[in-house]
């Protein structure tokens, strides 16, 4: 027994060996990817390609003694990533795996949860076994449905409110941790009323009853957390009210231009600007007359960009309709050719393998006669001249059934191109139309910077002017004063405003050109990769499946009649040529 257990510790110590501090780099992620890719021949095969790390979505670097986790970022698509069983002290440096949905720090050294607001597609967390001492920097993953942070040192219910939050969670696990083993508090039931969204602690259902003695045994706790909740609820809806609209008005290429921040924008970081403004009431009645002035033209940007996103989305729709249209009759046609196929396929395959049964059972004896003497073959003929005929309406079928489908497959693809094309057409029709017509609005808004800036020259030289002939020149400020000597001053001052107003002005509308043109052709092209992607995968799936009837057909023929494979294949090249 003990030697045994000495070959036993003695193994696991060549397996777990220490290792090397770890560190990740290319090398160490593409050797973690061929080592969990494809196996055998397809294996060989992926290894003669290079490996394209920004393709890859899934990796697990377990059992590397890594310490930091660094250089992921290469892995732009990454879905689920297992950092479990190594030495890692801190979560850090993966805000940009946004499409991250798995993460597994099961077993390092992890002391504080942070820096995982970024991954707001997560769905999956683990980090058990690690030294947490609290929850913390959770609440911001609202897709999260599968948490596990057991066997940590988390001592206190501060923070597990915020899974509140969580209105995706459904199972969590704090098994192990010192706030499981309170008795006057039992962990179980104070989540189970807690978290009415969540259905599984410790991977077992949480039943009602459990629920109910919860809010006996914590009622002051829960209704001191729903009161100090109410207020962030609010503020929560409002921020999600604001990030929808402002996606909204991004869709529409007009965000931030439903008040006045392009006008605000205008007066940020501009010295020459405060210089002017700065003769006091005069010039900020003129600055506000241009805010409602340059508001009125913003406002007519942004409700024609709600107006044309409104028509964008309804010729969209329209698109969409026709498309599916036309595949669902496609669909039709396709199935109703493969119906009639598998009809016939159906009623032959029974045929044939009656046949090649009765020529099996009452001519076997004969096929050596048969063989030798070609003159004894009518003894065999009608069984032959039967598959001979079932095989050519198989041939028939199976032909026609492949012309026909693909040339509903072609039509489509053509339908769809020509649909394509068109809707390219209209859709570059009216992203043009809306840019003509915010063009326009820009235009008014130049002009109106202009006519402001000539005005606010005016107003600063009378200013100028009266100070210093009524013998008040140092109420003049600071940065007019080379005014009194140089009369330019006021125009250059005017001048370099008016440059950083239009630079802005500018950039603002080149923004919106671009991204609406931008927005154009990456939708057109993507209907156009995704008709030819669904075009290819169609044509594959009716190759496969017609050869793969064919190959089933066939294999009555050539494996069914019970003799030597020789003879077989005598009689099959006589009676069964392709020819």
């Amino acid at each position: 027994m003990e030697v045994n257990n000495s070959k036993k510790l003695a193994a696991e110590k060549s397996v777990h060996k220490e290792q090397e501090p770890g560190v990740i780099s290319n090398d160490v992620l593409t050797k973690a990817i061929v080592e969990q890719g494809h196996k055998g021949e397809a294996g060989r095969l992926a290894r003669m390609d290079e490996v394209q790390l920004e393709s890859i979505t899934v990796i697990r670097l377990e059992f590397q003694n890594i310490l930091k986790i660094d250089h992921l970022w290469v892995l732009k698509n990454l879905e689920i990533l297992s950092l479990a069983f190594n030495k890692i002290d801190k979560v850090e440096n993966l805000h940009r795996l946004t499409k991250l949905k798995e993460l597994n720090l099961s077993f390092n050294f992890i002391e504080k949860i942070e820096n995982l607001d970024q991954l707001v597609l997560m769905r999956t967390l683990s980090l058990f076994g690690n030294r947490i001492e609290k929850l913390e920097n959770l609440d911001r993953l609202e897709n999260l449905v599968i948490f596990s942070a057991g066997k940590n040192n988390i001592n206190t219910l501060e923070g597990l409110e915020r899974l509140r939050f969580l209105k995706n969670l459904r199972s969590l696990n704090l098994a192990e941790n010192p706030i499981a083993t309170d008795k006057n508090k039992p962990l179980r039931q104070y989540l189970a009323c807690l978290l009415p969204h969540l259905k599984y602690y410790q991977y077992v259902l949480i039943k009602p009853e459990e629920r109910e003695s919860g809010k006996e045994l914590f009622t002051r706790e829960l209704q001191d957390i729903l009161e100090n909740e109410k207020f962030e609820i609010i503020e929560r809806k409002r921020i999600a009210k604001e990030k929808a609209d402002e996606v909204y008005l991004s869709k529409s290429f007009v965000e931030h231009l439903n008040g006045h921040q392009l006008f605000e924008s205008l007066f940020t970081g501009d010295p020459d600007g405060e210089a002017l403004l700065a003769i006091g009431e005069d010039a900020l009645e003129l600055k506000t007359e241009y805010m409602t002035e340059a508001y009125t033209f913003t406002q007519q940007i942004y409700k024609i960009g709600l107006g044309q996103y409104e028509r964008r989305q309804q010729e969209i729709q329209l698109y969409n309709r026709c498309i599916e249209m036309e595949r669902k009759k496609a669909q039709k046609l396709g199935q109703d050719i493969i119906n009639r196929f598998l009809e016939v396929y159906n009623r032959l395959c029974p045929k044939v393998k009656q046949i090649v049964t009765d020529l099996s059972r009452d001519t076997l004896k004969r096929i050596e006669s048969v063989l030798s003497s070609p003159s004894s073959a009518h003894t065999i003929q009608p069984f032959l001249d039967e598959l001979a005929l079932a095989k050519d309406e198989f041939n028939s079928i199976f032909e026609d059934s492949w012309h026909t489908l693909m040339s509903i497959e072609m039509q489509l693809f053509e339908r769809t191109e020509e649909g394509n094309s068109n809707f390219e057409n209209t859709i570059k029709e009216m992203t043009n139309e809306f840019i003509e017509l915010v063009q326009a609005q820009f235009v008014l808004l130049r002009e109106a910077e202009i006519n402001f800036s000539d005005a606010l020259i005016g107003i600063v030289q009378q200013f100028v002017t009266f100070k210093a002939a009524s013998g008040y020149a140092g109420d003049i400020p600071e940065a007019l004063q080379e005014s009194l000597d140089d009369k330019d001053v006021i125009s250059n001052l005017a001048a370099g405003m008016r440059d950083h107003h239009m630079q802005l002005i500018d950039a603002r509308e080149d923004k919106l050109i671009n991204r609406s043109r931008n927005w154009v052709r990456e939708l057109c092209d993507g209907l156009q990769k995704s008709e030819i992607k669904r075009n290819r995968a169609k044509v594959l799936e009716i190759t496969y499946f017609l050869d793969h009837h064919r190959q089933l057909f066939y294999a009555l023929i050539e494996d069914v009649i019970p003799v030597k494979d020789d003879k077989k294949r005598m009689i099959s090249k006589v009676h069964f040529s392709d020819e």
